[in-house]
């Protein structure tokens, strides 16, 4: 939990705006207009820690983009609060993400020509497949708050993207916990048989045997009436009492509806990812019996902090604070490692994050941590969800996931939380 002051002052704030830049008509007060076309940028070390922000500011993603805004900007305040970054302000650039990886693309080119020394997003995993290719070649740090694909584990980034949002093979983890503590001893896994399910759905077969639960059956399954109908019909004839589904908001709630109308004699339980939550508005809510025997894991959505909470909405009360505080996080991650090697270069930026993540002295803000640091203390950077540590390979190593039902109306309810990892 968060135990130290957010404070913020409407005049530091106004004062902040000087220092962000839009992607409104008007150009950024900070930086030139960027060119269309990238290269490969050499970095001069000025001392002034720049960052690029890539969010979603109208579409599917626009929530998310609000609230990784607000908490950007609410940690560039108190980090400018602080005097800085080794003594020198952080300034901030703004791109549009849009919908896909091409408008991605342009904004990563243009924040790359604008010699930024960060990135904080994409938030989508899809833009950020489609676009890290841009930053990593040219030798700048990415850190998204939000992409959480298996994929983009093992990308070829030369240790420059990182991650504040847990992998999903660790979300597999945690399903695989949940499985456990339910008594089963095994399990049937029915997963949507596309790059984004297989994937998942094999790291949750791997992960529910290192529990000791045995994967009776492994069924992928596609959107089609003919898979569907095959797919139910294997999971009848193996009797499991339980279900583990792998799928995304329409097709999950598909065919776990289908399975259980067939089995309606065996009523098992089901354990589901964190796509099934918020089912697809086109999808059949599930019925009430069924409902009260569906749990599910999903990443931390909300920070669970009131203080953090009320700061966010002092900066904008629009703000949802919809994962919010990874965005917080990969902002005070970046700004404490250039701090404690007093370089705002990439690579020693992202060489010094896992040091200030594991051991030392719990902290949760960039005044708390850099107090410390100031004293000779070591940090174990926190944030405001109490829980994060990032590995080697610039990913967190342990997480706190948001057990979920649903109660009679089809409606998602919070049960509990589960911390899976190390660290």
């Amino acid at each position: 939990m968060v135990n130290h002051s957010l404070s913020l002052r409407l005049a530091a704030l106004v004062a902040l705006a000087g220092l962000v830049a839009c992607t409104d008509n008007a150009e950024s007060p900070t930086a030139t207009s960027p060119a269309q076309t990238t290269t490969t940028v050499v970095h001069d070390d000025d001392g002034v820690l720049l960052l690029g922000l890539v969010v979603p500011r109208i579409g599917a993603g626009a929530e998310v983009g609000l609230s990784v805004r607000t908490a950007v900007t609410l940690a560039v305040t108190e980090i400018n609060e602080e005097g800085g970054v080794n003594g020198q302000k952080v300034r901030v650039v703004i791109r549009e993400e849009g919908d896909d990886p091409a408008t991605t693309v342009l904004a990563m080119q243009d924040l790359v020509q604008l010699d930024v020394d960060a990135i904080i997003g994409p938030t989508s995993s899809v833009n950020t497949l489609g676009s890290l290719d841009v930053a990593v070649d040219a030798g700048v740090l990415t850190c998204s708050p939000t992409a959480s694909a298996l994929a983009l584990d093992a990308f070829p980034d030369n240790g420059l993207f990182l991650r504040t949002m847990p992998s999903d093979s660790l979300q597999a983890s945690a399903i695989a916990r949940l499985v456990d503590d339910s008594g089963n001893s095994t399990a049937v896994v029915v997963y949507l048989d596309d790059p984004y399910g297989r994937p998942f759905a094999e790291e949750v077969r791997v992960a529910l045997r290192a529990e000791g639960t045995g994967v009776t059956d492994f069924i992928g399954f596609t959107a089609s009436e003919d898979s569907l109908a095959a797919t139910v019909e294997q999971v009848v004839e193996a009797q499991p009492g339980m279900v583990v589904v792998i799928a995304d908001d329409t097709t999950g709630p598909a065919v776990i509806t289908a399975i259980d109308a067939a089995a309606d004699s065996l009523d098992p339980s089901y354990v589901v990812n964190d796509s099934l939550r918020r089912p697809a508005a086109a999808a059949q809510p599930f019925g009430r019996l069924l409902a009260e025997r569906i749990q599910g894991v999903s990443p931390r959505a909300y920070a669970g902090s009131t203080v953090f909470t009320e700061a966010l909405q002092t900066v904008d009360p629009d703000a949802t604070g919809l994962f919010a505080h990874n965005a917080y996080n990969c902002v005070n991650l970046i700004a404490l490692a250039a701090q404690s090697v007093g370089t705002v270069d990439s690579s020693a930026i992202t060489a010094a994050i896992p040091a200030i993540t594991i051991g030392g002295t719990s902290c949760a803000s960039f005044p708390e941590c850099s107090t410390a640091m100031a004293d000779g203390r070591n940090i174990d950077y926190d944030g405001p969800t109490g829980v994060l540590s990032i590995g080697s390979g610039g990913d967190p190593v342990s997480a706190v996931f948001e057990v979920f039902g649903f109660d009679a109306t089809g409606r998602d309810v919070a049960i509990g939380t589960l911390v899976v990892g190390v660290g």
